[in-house]
């Protein structure tokens, strides 16, 4: 879905970090788009819902950018240091992909009847941004900061889940 392409790349470097914090993006748009299939995140208190969706766009999105603009800047060895290129960043980014992707097949199955759709979407949600931590955490640390926001925002949203 939205790191099919980074998780193919024999040799990630900082063009795949870069388009990572973009899968980034995509992933929490579409989970604030997929309204319904995200309710559980906004059950208890339904205006979250809009505070979440300006918050990502006014401030989440452009700290993203920001943070693009600091990847490619970081020393080689600070990458490597966090385990940012090469093979352990190709480790997180497929398994990250993994997880993502698992989405199509949930909703397979909430269309055959075969599952029960808030618990799958809340389980998935969850290992999502569990999945997304191991790359954003190392990447923000080595970016001294920078997008430290995004990380914010997704753990409040985990927060709700």
């Amino acid at each position: 879905m939205w790191f099919d392409d980074i998780a193919k790349v024999e040799e990630p470097g900082p063009g795949e970090l870069m388009l990572f914090t973009r899968g980034i993006e995509a992933c929490f748009g579409f989970v604030l788009e997929q309204r319904q299939e995200f309710a559980f995140l906004w059950e208890d208190e339904p205006e979250l819902w809009e505070l979440a969706q300006d918050t990502y766009r006014n401030d989440v999105r452009p700290a993203a950018g920001r943070m693009r603009d600091v990847i490619g800047k970081i020393p080689a060895p600070l990458l490597d240091q966090h385990g940012l290129r090469n093979r352990p960043l190709k480790f997180k980014l497929r398994v990250l992909n993994s997880i993502a992707n698992r989405w199509r097949r949930i909703q397979e199955q909430f269309k055959a009847g075969t599952l029960r759709r808030m618990l799958a979407a809340r389980e998935w949600f969850k290992k999502v941004v569990e999945a997304i931590d191991a790359v954003l955490d190392s990447l923000i640390e080595a970016a001294g900061g920078a997008g430290g926001l995004i990380k914010e925002f997704k753990d409040a949203l985990r927060a709700l889940a």
